[in-house]
């Protein structure tokens, strides 16, 4: 028999964010991890800003934006008949070392210190294991598979086997998550339901869909001479992707497969794509379905949580599928940990559903939109022609894609601009929130937002916010909560404008808790952030402030 505080079904992003969270706090949680050994076939390849900061929090930013493409790789999203054909359209990105220049300088779309990050999954998971294995609350579990559970008054009972070996094991933990992916037997346990729609059909990023990993021994001359992340390919009877893994001689290929794929010869497809044949070794192949639009009914039952592909499955574009789900295990982790440490009451709890899934149902909405403008265009089977007709068509494409490109991948609204409307542990203002657009972002301080990146000096603000709450003072202001909770002055005026307060309460995961000119109630603010009581707005005297719970 093993007792832990949290058990965790699932090893992958979300499930190995969620054990740094805990072991970043010293909770004891156990991992499980059907496979032995971290994903190797690339399956998500664009990791946000947004996961980017977290993983800034950890520590293993600039470990990761070593990982994958080279520095001046440039980012570019292009479109082509074959590869070895016309090249219809290309949208330009920002190469690794661009993109940070550019964020330092606070010249990019992205106002973050971390820009988006071009990087596969596979080697997102082995940072993220590594830094996982240095915690010593953390006991990963690779090569074990949750088989049962049951959900008791205080704690939850579950078996546990070892996929090797078929050796089972007791454990019981105070709290279970899963985040056991699509197929969630977390979820299914539960017998919650996935709401939405799937099986959505479509020309490209919808419907039956293969995807090809592979490696070229010799210099890929097949590519144009300005390199890209990522290459699709149309023609009348054919619509591809190609994305770089690395640099050099790892790639992945998506092929839309109309007849459902069985049997599918990748080397065959892949010189079919690229327009002629070269050496390649396929590393893995897997058939997959395009075309899902749903998120869970809930988000907890008693003391099981469920987060990442587990709650919410998404057709994959815009890199919405797995930052949604870090971000998911982000806001649950640090309050799970509160919870178990004594400082947070059941409503710090409840505020993960009430937080998270209106996220997952606008993040699956915006990658609906973003795969049907990539997926259901219509292309003519003169597109590849070296005809007037041909050559419209093309033309045509061009404005189309081009246009797409910026609406699918310049996103800092989607994943920057996040705001939590209706949270029982946030204090709310009056203050009406700009629009909610996935292209467009504001900074704002508006309590529920994610607060607003600024640079203090060669710091980025979040570099000097505490693992806990911390209390951002502005102008010269004096009042605090209590010695526990980290403070930090800033004089300048125009940071003082953008957070629009004397006092800002940050959250462990970066999100305005509260914000105000004088404090007040201390007492009743503690109990609102840590989900005891709603705050009432009651402001008083900040006498006896050192005995709020923050």
């Amino acid at each position: 028999m093993t007792n832990t505080q949290v058990l965790i079904a699932g090893g992958g992003p979300a499930g190995l964010v969620l054990a740094l969270e805990l072991g970043a706090r010293g909770v004891a949680c156990v991992l499980l991890n059907d496979a032995a050994h971290t994903a190797l076939h690339p399956k998500a390849n664009a990791v946000s800003s947004r996961t980017m900061e977290h993983m800034r929090r950890h520590g293993i930013s600039n470990r990761l934006r070593v990982r994958g493409l080279a520095p001046d790789h440039p980012t570019d999203l292009t479109y082509f008949t074959s590869l070895t054909g016309h090249e219809i359209g290309r949208f330009r990105q920002p190469s690794r070392a661009e993109a940070l220049a550019e964020a330092k300088a606070g010249t990019g779309a992205w106002a973050s210190p971390e820009p988006p990050l071009r990087c596969s999954q596979i080697f997102l998971e082995e940072e993220l294991k590594a830094k996982a294995d240095t915690l010593p609350s953390v006991d990963m579990r690779f090569g074990w598979k949750l088989t049962g559970f049951d959900d008791l008054e205080d704690h939850v009972s579950a078996t546990i086997e070892n996929t090797e070996t078929s050796e089972t094991v007791e454990i019981t933990a105070r709290y279970l998550v899963g985040c056991d992916g699509g197929n969630s037997l977390v979820r299914k346990s539960l017998g919650i339901e996935l709401e939405g729609e799937s099986g959505i059909v479509r020309p490209m990023m919808g419907g039956p869909m293969y995807a090809a990993y592979f490696r070229v021994a010799e210099e890929p001359d097949w590519l144009p001479a300005r390199r890209a992340w990522q290459y699709w390919m149309h023609t009348g009877d054919m619509r591809a992707l190609l994305v770089h893994v690395d640099s050099d001689r790892l790639f992945l290929f998506h092929f839309a497969m109309p007849d459902g794929g069985d049997g599918a010869d990748p080397t065959a497809l892949i010189h079919k794509a690229v327009g002629r044949e070269f050496p390649l070794e396929v590393i893995s192949s897997v058939n997959w379905n395009a075309g899902h639009s749903l998120v869970a009914q809930k988000y907890r039952s008693g003391n099981v949580f469920i987060a990442g592909d587990a709650v919410h499955l998404f057709t994959p574009t815009g890199g919405m599928g797995m930052n949604t789900g870090v971000d998911d295990a982000v806001n649950l982790g640090w309050k799970l940990a509160a919870v178990l440490r004594g400082e947070g009451g059941e409503g710090l709890l409840a505020s993960y559903e009430a937080e998270r899934r209106p996220i997952g149902v606008r993040n699956v909405n915006l990658a609906r939109g973003f795969a049907d403008s990539v997926g259901n265009v219509e292309i003519s089977e003169s597109v590849s022609a070296e005809t007037p007709e041909g050559a419209a068509e093309r033309a045509r494409l061009k404005t189309h894609f081009e246009h797409h490109a910026e609406f699918e991948f310049v996103i800092p609204g989607a994943f920057l601009g996040l705001r939590y409307e209706a949270s029982p542990v946030i204090a709310y203002d009056d203050a009406v929130p700009p629009p909610d657009h996935p292209n467009d972002y504001t900074p704002n301080a508006i309590p529920g937002s994610r607060a607003p990146h600024v640079w203090l000096g060669d710091d980025a603000l979040f570099d000097r916010l505490g693992p806990g709450y911390t209390l951002v003072r502005f102008g010269g202001a004096q009042a605090d909560l209590g010695p526990d909770i980290q403070v930090v002055d800033i004089a300048d005026i125009a940071v003082r404008d953008l957070y629009g307060a004397d006092y800002v309460l940050i959250r462990p995961d970066q999100h305005v808790a509260w914000r105000g000119d004088d404090i007040g109630d201390a007492v009743a603010l503690a109990d609102t952030v840590w989900g005891n009581n709603p705050y009432n707005g009651t402001m008083i005297s900040c006498a006896g402030l050192s005995n709020a719970r923050l």
